[in-house]
């Protein structure tokens, strides 16, 4: 009940989010229109490509390290949160050559400037993850709540003001501060205090050695999630990214599902780890069984009512997104799978296969890409969107002995066959 419960927490806020991010995104993107509402997605999109070197692959490691108690509290929380910092700066200084290399796209680099912020900001977050630790996420889900309500109010605002577009990136930025704010406040009144976070070379050490191979991997998951938005904008032009930034909005807006749950239940599912093999198996083919049957539903809905949603929230110039969004939605099944099964891979210590099935999605998906969008457009992108994602979710583990133990429980979830 204490996991349900923490979980439930996570779904609200998770719902509440998608809710008003779906109604005000669309408000927004009918504001600016197809082109300026593509350029903002693509902005978002390449900004997100530097995230991995920003939280070096710490995330999972680091609630795992909470939940051994070797180290104590502040030891953790403060040498992540130094590695944090020291990736921030990292992968702030990679964007910056990376706009000096492109510089005559100028109304472009200055929105991803606007967004880069959070490249920075993400080191604070490491308050979020001694929460998920504990079960104690609804204090992170108090902060996102009041955050994603000022933030869509000054949205609303900047609509009826009339405002660039600029601004409405600089929103991006303000919804993580607030969010911030609020986690260390709710983090002091617990009698904790984030100065009292320090350093241990040690722990640092094995974080790095451990982290490295997670932050090829996350960002090899990176590419593989937000390498055709940017491909499209690239090919297709800012009218195609618009199109496309739509129909990835409404299918990736249920990406916090098989998020909260592996999130919520991974702390217990390592305790299992230490019981029975039968039970812990068990436990992850109750997870993979919830999530199939998820995807399987959400894609049937949107085939019969997307194309009315698309028309009732973005209106008329951007119902072409339905033919992307058909396709890109099926993706969700393995996508889902993705999610549970690299909670798998951290608790199995088989850190090197999240990064060579990651590597391989992202690789397979770039050539897709360059192949389906030039011959296929828009539903090219899907495609191939479609294909690399079956591969990273399911037919990665038929590759190796290791990891084809997930395979079998993946296959055995659809009916949820437990031992």
């Amino acid at each position: 009940m204490k996991y349900l419960q923490n979980t439930s927490w996570l779904f609200l806020e998770r719902i509440l989010k998608i809710t008003t991010s779906i109604v005000i995104g669309a408000w927004v993107a009918r504001y600016l229109g197809v082109d300026n509402f593509g350029l903002l997605s693509y902005s978002n999109s390449l900004v997100a490509l530097f995230i991995p070197v920003a939280t070096f692959g710490l995330n999972d490691l680091i609630v795992k390290e909470l939940l051994k108690k070797k180290y104590s509290r502040n030891e953790i929380l403060g040498t992540s949160f130094v590695i944090k910092i020291l990736g921030g700066v990292a992968s702030f200084l990679f964007l910056l050559i990376y706009l000096l290399l492109r510089s005559q796209d100028l109304k472009a680099n200055y929105l991803i400037l606007l967004f880069s912020p959070y490249l920075f900001l993400q080191s604070i977050d490491v308050i979020d993850f001694f929460f998920q630790s504990q079960v104690l996420s609804k204090y992170v889900v108090f902060s996102r709540i009041i955050a994603l309500t000022a933030a869509n109010i000054v949205k609303v605002i900047l609509i009826f003001l009339d405002a660039s577009i600029f601004f409405f990136a600089g929103v991006v930025t303000f919804e993580l501060l607030l969010i911030l704010i609020f986690n260390i406040y709710f983090f002091q009144i617990r009698g904790l205090n984030i100065f009292s976070w320090r350093l241990k070379k040690d722990l640092a050490k094995r974080f790095l050695k451990n982290g490295f191979t997670l932050l090829i991997s996350g960002f090899m998951y990176i590419i593989y999630l937000k390498i055709d938005q940017i491909m499209v904008r690239e090919i297709l032009g800012d009218k195609a990214s618009g199109l496309y930034a739509v129909a990835i909005a409404l299918s990736e807006s249920w990406y916090f599902i098989p998020h909260v749950i592996a999130t919520s239940f991974f702390p217990a599912i390592l305790l299992s780890k230490t019981n029975t093999k039968k039970q812990y198996n068990n436990n992850f083919t109750r997870l993979y069984f919830a999530v199939f049957w998820i995807a399987v539903i959400i894609a049937a809905l949107t085939l019969l009512f997307g194309q009315e949603v698309i028309s009732v929230l973005y209106g008329k110039p951007y119902l072409e997104s339905f033919n992307i969004l058909k396709i890109y939605v099926w993706s969700n099944i393995f996508f889902f799978y993705a999610t549970i099964s690299s909670k798998w891979l951290v608790a199995e210590q088989l850190y090197f296969h999240s990064f060579y099935r990651n590597i391989v999605g992202a690789i397979s998906n770039i050539l897709l890409n360059l192949f389906l969008i030039k011959r296929f457009g828009l539903e090219g992108a899907a495609v191939s969107t479609l294909i690399s994602y079956s591969f990273i979710g399911l037919f990665y583990d038929l590759s190796n002995k290791k990891v084809r133990e997930s395979f079998r429980i993946k296959i055995k979830s659809i009916i949820c066959l437990t031992e």
